[in-house]
């Protein structure tokens, strides 16, 4: 969360003419490779070895991955890009490493919609490389419009996917996923395997769309794409068992973030006004959603859970405000600069309520 502040802070301090650069790169590295970075292998490095019934990671792993992370963005502050994605890249893969050394030693296979995590990953790698070698091309263009998409896009979009097919249906229902939820018969883990990698693999072929200009065409591919999977797989719509606020909220964030993949097809020349529809209506509220769930899970307090949280509503409504001023500035060309700092300073009181709420129970440990 750290991270993902000082990436929206970068943009009232540039509009107040405290920083001397200009820091859209910066600011799209922080919040992909530093906000949403931090928010994957942390999830997947907290709940992929209890899924895998394997030793978690070890605290010299945990260190590590810390220490590039702050090591990649600070590079990006100091607009070093490069070598702020090539030390990112480095800990993909170190995660990457960690994961199928205990996906190796597992007893059971992993959750099928897994599939869509790893290609994440291979996403997120392959963007990074794409996007520093057409530094080096003569003709590096489309190499770095797909890279961008495949790293600011793929990256976060398919763990969110493949995450949520398999988590929402149990978490935001009530019911936490039982050792029967994993035990599926070979065939049927197959089948459902396909089914992801034909989704990710449709979605890929939308960023390639893009990239060679079909920008309406991709854009309701890959919507389209997002919302059957999230809808077949997912159970978006399904009535949840227990308290339907949680479920409220993911609902809340899929159907952003689906609308943000959706709007290119309407609206092809207002690019960056659709990712922060994306990212902050989509993305960060997820982020916000999942995080509460599983932070009040393992302090114990999953009870809270079946109850309407004051905290996060007031965090997901702040929200839904920044992204309509950061949305608008696109918009309102003469009024841009300020709409950057309403939205800029709206997400930091976002995440600062939700903060409060949350981080002193990080230090609590509980039954999940």
């Amino acid at each position: 969360m750290l991270l993902g502040a000082i990436g929206v802070g970068l943009w009232p301090l540039f509009v107040w003419h405290v920083l001397d650069f200009y820091p859209a790169t910066a600011h799209a590295r922080l919040m992909i490779e530093g906000l949403m970075g931090a928010f994957i292998i942390g999830f997947l490095g907290t709940a992929g070895p209890r899924l895998l019934d394997a030793r978690p990671l070890g605290g010299v792993e945990v260190a590590t991955l810390f220490a590039m992370a702050l090591l990649s963005a600070s590079l990006h502050v100091a607009q070093n890009q490069i070598a702020g994605d090539l030390v990112f890249l480095v800990l993909l893969l170190f995660f990457l490493g960690a994961m199928v050394t205990r996906a190796r030693d597992a007893r059971d296979l992993p959750p099928p919609h897994f599939v869509l995590v790893l290609l994440g990953f291979f996403s997120g790698i392959a963007g990074i490389f794409l996007t520093v070698a057409a530094k080096s091309m003569a003709e590096g263009t489309l190499a770095n419009q797909l890279g961008s998409l495949m790293l600011n896009e793929g990256f976060v979009l398919f763990p969110i996917l493949g995450v949520g097919a398999f988590f929402f249906p149990k978490l935001l229902g009530g019911a936490r996923p039982g050792p029967l939820d994993l035990q599926l018969a070979v065939a049927l883990w197959g089948k459902r395997a396909a089914i992801a990698a034909v989704t990710g693999f449709v979605i890929c072929g939308s960023f390639v769309m893009e990239a060679l200009g079909w920008t309406r065409s991709a854009a309701v591919v890959r919507g389209v794409t997002t919302l059957w999977y999230f809808s077949a797989r997912g159970r978006l719509f399904k009535k949840p068992s227990g308290s339907p606020f949680m479920a409220q909220c993911f609902r809340l964030g899929a159907l952003l973030l689906v609308a943000g993949l959706l709007l290119p097809a309407a609206l092809p020349t207002y690019r960056l006004a659709n990712l922060h529809l994306t990212f902050i209506g989509g993305f960060t509220i997820t982020l916000f959603t999942v995080s509460t769930r599983v932070i009040l899970g393992h302090s114990g307090d999953a009870h809270l859970l079946q109850q309407r949280l004051g905290f996060l509503t007031a965090s997901l409504v702040l929200l839904v405000l920044a992204m309509l001023a950061r949305v608008s500035a696109d918009f309102l060309p003469l009024e841009r600069n300020s709409h950057l700092v309403y939205a800029g300073v709206i997400w930091l009181i976002a995440a600062a309520v939700w903060a409060r709420a949350l981080v002193p129970k990080l230090l609590i440990e509980g039954d999940e």
